[in-house]
């Protein structure tokens, strides 16, 4: 980093007054979030209570990159198979009401 004393052009200021200004040269490096990372993050900012702003806000991420992310996990989510839970009674006649009303057995947290 290079720091740069710059003339100050204030007319209120003396003409040999300076003020420190930083120039923060080299290239702005993007941060590479691990999946472990990610997955923490996205688990703190599942629970329906929570402000995404104040989670994205406490672990360093930008809240459009978290919301992007968030959309990426519900996405892949859909797309994993959905088991149904079924019992199967042996010697039993097939019956309509013989199947079990679907359940969750996870909700959005878990999943």
């Amino acid at each position: 980093m290079r720091r740069a004393l710059i003339p100050c052009i204030n007319p209120r200021h003396d003409a040999d007054s300076y003020q420190r200004v930083e120039l923060i040269t080299g290239r702005r490096r993007r941060r590479d979030w691990s999946d472990a990372e990610k997955a923490r993050i996205l688990a703190e900012s599942a629970d329906p209570e929570v402000n995404i702003s104040e989670v994205a806000r406490r672990n360093g991420v930008n809240r459009g990159l978290l919301n992007v992310w968030r959309r990426q996990a519900r996405r892949a989510a859909g797309e994993a198979p959905q088991f149904v839970q079924l019992r199967l009674d042996d010697g039993v006649e097939a019956r309509p009401d013989a199947i079990d009303q679907p359940r969750v057995l996870a909700g959005p947290t878990e999943r």
